[in-house]
C-alpha cells in the first residue's frame, strides 16, 4: 500500500475549511466571528494531530 502524502492531506483539509467558510459567507451574508475564534484554533489542532498520526513511522 502506498503511503499517504501528509502535506497534501493537511493542505486539502485546511483549504476545504476555507472553502466551506466562503460558501457560508456567500449564502448567509455574515460570519459569527465569536464562533470562528473558538472553532478555528480547535480545527487547526485537530488537523495537526491528524497529520502527526498519519506521518508517524509504521514499523
Amino acid at each position: 500500500m502506498k503511503p499517504a502524502d501528509v502535506v497534501a492531506l493537511i493542505a486539502g483539509l485546511l483549504l476545504t475549511g476555507l472553502a466551506v467558510g466562503s460558501l457560508w459567507f456567500t449564502f448567509t451574508g455574515s460570519i459569527d466571528w465569536q464562533l470562528v475564534r473558538i472553532v478555528a484554533p480547535l480545527a487547526l489542532v485537530i488537523v495537526g494531530v491528524f497529520g502527526l498520526v498519519m506521518s508517524r513511522n509504521k514499523s
